[in-house]
């Protein structure tokens, strides 16, 4: 019965966590692929971290980069955190107006630089 208990427990707090996942439309730069997830997936007023995928190809991951983000064009640059080597760069950044923000992922490569704008209307609330 305690068993039964468990199992039950378990699988409830994972069908719990496994949320739903919101990307980006993906944008090209060199050979290289960037997307953007959030967490939360519906992004709100607030406080919102922003995971930047960065894919070299179909499977190889760009773990070789200088990823800052800023929420449009007068915020202050914030450098993303690596998330290991598999080209995930994370930082969380207050958004004030989702409907009309535009996260800036500046990527710096060797002695190459760009700017990607990602619009934040991606992850808005369906409805």
């Amino acid at each position: 019965m305690l068993r039964v208990l468990l199992v039950s427990l378990t699988l409830a707090l994972l069908t719990a966590c496994a949320g739903e996942v919101v990307t980006s439309p993906t944008q090209q730069w060199k050979d290289m692929s960037f997307r953007i997830e959030t967490r939360p997936p519906t992004i709100k007023p607030g406080m919102i971290e922003f995971l930047v995928i960065a894919n070299r190809g179909e499977r190889k991951r760009a773990h070789d980069l200088l990823v800052s983000l800023r929420i449009g064009e007068q915020g202050r640059w914030t450098q993303a955190i690596q998330d290991g080597a598999v080209g995930v760069y994370r930082r969380a950044l207050r958004v004030n107006d989702p409907a009309s923000d535009v996260l800036n992922v500046y990527i710096r490569y060797k002695n190459e630089e760009t700017i990607l704008k990602f619009p934040l209307d991606f992850g808005l609330p369906k409805s």
